[in-house]
């Protein structure tokens, strides 16, 4: 078509209509680059952010995106060579489609891996059928498994199989073993001492879970485990080891009841020389040298939906929120960079150190998360997040404190009020929300960070009746919560990273805010304990009171200083740790004043020998073992100080039971070794470390094993003497 131009003369000049001018002024706002989310304490929140960036964190993440992800990732099993690569591979595509940058592969070591191509058992006999396979339940044939061709074997029921006595009067050599005990102690017995070739096991329920789950309750899940390399010696052939349910067992027993069964087996496996990948990307900050560290572990076994899909695919949605929010200019780019890793759980996170612990960044923080969306009604669950360890008193802490409180207040009816504050999924429940603060426990990566210094928070859904079984399924994960997980961790994140001058210090007033409770907590447990003490054990009592006031305050004095570091103002954060300093001296007279009311004499007994040396042993860990454990230096310990580590452990079972009698989670106390020897800063004694977990646990660890664990620690390499 052909088209005409026409001049037109230009026109003459005249004022703007004033609705032009509002468009320009509003396109010329929106160029600019949008404010700090933090603002004063919200007197709707209660949190440092925005009331509008509130809304947005919620109202752009989405729960429901989470759970495609956890579908996805739960096709896959991750616990093998392949399996892990893929769920890497596709992580690492989502992570840049989501708009994370510089996401790349580190391989970690390389080193023996596994695959499996086949496993199959089946009862032989004329009426031969298959029991399970590796084709149809990757958690059916344990990671670490042997190859392994055999027919007409024997089946053996040999109980828990963990001690001598449940093989007496059995020949078990060249059979296979039926058990129902820990898998590793029927290895151990069945294997490797009496020559088994293999095990079929029906264990389930984990130690450290049995509180929430026994064997019996879901009798058709099957258990995760796996054949540990250190269990078999050299030279002997890897047995393979059979998991099966309860129910299927429970058929095999009525089997051998009737008179012998025989079994086919066939494994197929690879130990093939490899390595796992770490994930790794970040969200650019503007500030050099600075980041906040968010983890999610991703291997696992399939379905693995809540542990750890679930993890691994709010991080995605994390990533997505922020970059979306920054694009259309509801955030300004962070002042620290967000580094976002999947990885393997611990061992994962071991490597990432060994090539980036000496990085000349300052990390200010670390988000783990890990079990995040487990349906609280459906699996028996509860939200929680954790508080850092006593001390490395954080900022986060009171961060973690105003979130879940604000999340509780706003979602504690199926219909609250306020919508935009609604933190629900179009596809998951309806639930009220039920979060609470934990203290401090251990068992995943959040760990390793705290133990490196850095302030590492746990973000988690536990107890879950399918935790480490088939019954961790996606159906079970509710994506609301992820969602509210989700919020959780996006509105600590903000604050860490994106808070600086007047932020920071509007962040130091929320922990100051914050720490008033949490002190007043710590005298009301030193007080009660004093209230509960036998009179004879008065004395010694009084200090252990005086110390868990004084480990309070100090930990919500280094939370206060930790905002420094953020950039907030010296002088008022100093006049708030004044104010602490005259509040501890006035709860300590309160304490003392408590105690004398019971009109017993507060002097203490002489020290004794082991009060001697623990006082005067001053531990501080060798740079460069600040990962390493008891549990490696029990593995290669020697023979000598077998008793000495025995009695270490002894004293740790011993508080483990009291801890459980008392309610505690059992998380509080996994490795409660490493848990205690982490007190060591080399200006704490081992007197002070006694004390110190007193106030961390309310359990007064025996002072001698105390001595004995350093000493071990020290003989090991891991730590040396302060003075």
């Amino acid at each position: 078509m052909t088209q005409r131009y026409f001049f037109q003369a230009p026109m003459p000049t005249r004022p703007l209509p004033f609705a032009l001018l509002a468009v320009l002024a509003a396109l010329s706002a929106s160029s600019q680059v949008p404010a700090s989310p933090l603002g004063p304490l919200s007197p709707t929140t209660g949190l440092v952010l925005r009331d509008d960036v509130v809304r947005a964190l919620i109202q752009e993440s989405s729960g429901d995106r989470i759970h495609d992800g956890v579908q996805r990732l739960s096709l896959i099993a991750r616990d093998s060579l392949e399996g892990y690569t893929e769920a890497a591979a596709w992580t690492k595509a989502a992570a840049e489609a989501a708009g994370l940058q510089d996401v790349h592969l580190e391989a970690m070591k390389d080193g023996p891996q596994w695959r499996a191509t086949r496993g199959e058992l089946w009862v032989a006999g004329p009426h031969r059928y298959r029991v399970t396979s590796y084709a149809d339940l990757p958690m059916a044939l344990a990671s670490g498994s042997g190859s392994f061709e055999g027919t007409d074997l024997e089946l053996v029921d040999v109980g828990l199989g963990a001690q001598d006595a449940d093989y007496a009067g059995k020949d078990v050599k060249g059979k296979v073993v039926l058990s129902r005990g820990n898998p590793g102690a029927t290895l151990r017995t069945a294997v490797v001492k009496l020559g088994a070739v293999g095990v079929v096991s029906s264990y389930s329920t984990p130690p450290w879970n049995e509180a929430h789950r026994r064997d019996g309750d879901f009798p058709d899940q099957v258990g995760w485990a796996g054949v540990p390399r250190s269990l078999i010696p050299q030279g002997m052939r890897t047995p393979f080891l059979f998991m099966v349910s309860e129910r299927q067992a429970s058929e095999l027993h009525a089997q051998l009841r009737e008179g012998p069964v025989k079994v086919d087996v066939s494994v197929a496996t690879q130990a093939p020389t490899g390595h796992l990948s770490i994930v790794s990307g970040v969200i650019p900050g503007t500030r050099a040298g600075e980041e906040v560290v968010l983890t999610a572990h991703l291997d696992h076994y399939k379905p693995g939906a809540d542990d750890n899909a679930s993890g691994s695919a709010t991080l995605l949605e994390l990533v997505r929120t922020y970059t979306t929010l920054i694009r259309q200019g509801v955030l300004p780019p962070p002042v620290r960079t967000l580094r976002v890793l999947w990885l393997p759980e611990f061992e994962g996170t071991r490597e990432w150190f060994s090539h980036h612990g000496a990085d000349p960044v300052r990390r200010v923080a670390q988000f783990n998360f890990d079990m995040l969306g487990a349906s609280l009604t459906r699996t028996h669950s509860r939200f929680q997040v954790s508080y850092t360890p006593d001390w490395n008193g954080s900022f986060v802490n009171a961060v973690s404190e105003s979130t879940v409180a604000f999340m509780n207040r706003f979602n504690g009816v199926a219909y609250p009020p306020r919508k935009e504050f609604r933190i629900g999924s179009v596809t998951g429940s309806r639930d009220p929300m039920d979060a609470h603060m934990e203290r401090y426990s251990r068992g995943s990566d959040h760990q390793l960070f705290n133990d490196h210094g850095i302030p590492g928070v746990a973000f988690a859904t536990w107890p879950d009746d399918g935790y480490h079984t088939s019954g961790d399924r996606p159906e079970n994960v509710d994506p609301t919560q992820l969602h509210r997980a989700a919020f959780a961790g996006l509105a600590s994140i903000t604050v860490a990273a994106w808070a600086e001058g007047t932020g920071a210090l509007e962040l130091a007033r929320l922990v100051a805010v914050h720490g008033v409770r949490r002190v007043a907590e710590d005298e009301f447990r030193a007080r009660g304990e004093l209230a509960a003490t036998p009179a004879a054990q008065l004395p010694g009592f009084v200090r252990l009171a005086r110390a868990g006031v004084r480990a309070g305050y100090q930990r919500e004095k280094d939370a206060l200083r930790s905002c420094l570091a953020l950039g907030a103002p010296a002088e008022p954060v100093k006049a708030m740790v004044r104010a602490l300093e005259t509040a501890e001296e006035q709860a300590l007279k309160r304490v003392e004043a408590e105690a004398r009311t019971r009109g017993v004499s507060l002097k203490e007994p002489a020290p004794s020998e082991a009060e001697r040396r623990a006082r005067a042993f001053v531990p501080v860990r060798v740079k460069g073992q600040e990962l390493a454990s008891f549990d490696e230096l029990e593995r290669r310990a020697a023979p000598e100080t077998k008793a000495r580590v025995d009695a270490v452990k002894a004293a740790m079972s011993a508080a483990a039971t009291a801890l459980r009698e008392r309610g505690e989670s059992e998380l509080r106390f996994y490795q409660l070794a490493d848990a205690v020897a982490s007190y060591a800063d080399g200006k704490r004694s081992v007197a002070d470390i006694r004390d110190a977990a007193h106030a961390e646990y309310g359990y007064v660890f025996p002072v001698d094993a105390l001595v004995e664990l350093f000493g071990l620690l020290e003989q090991g390499g891991i730590m040396t003497r302060g003075r």
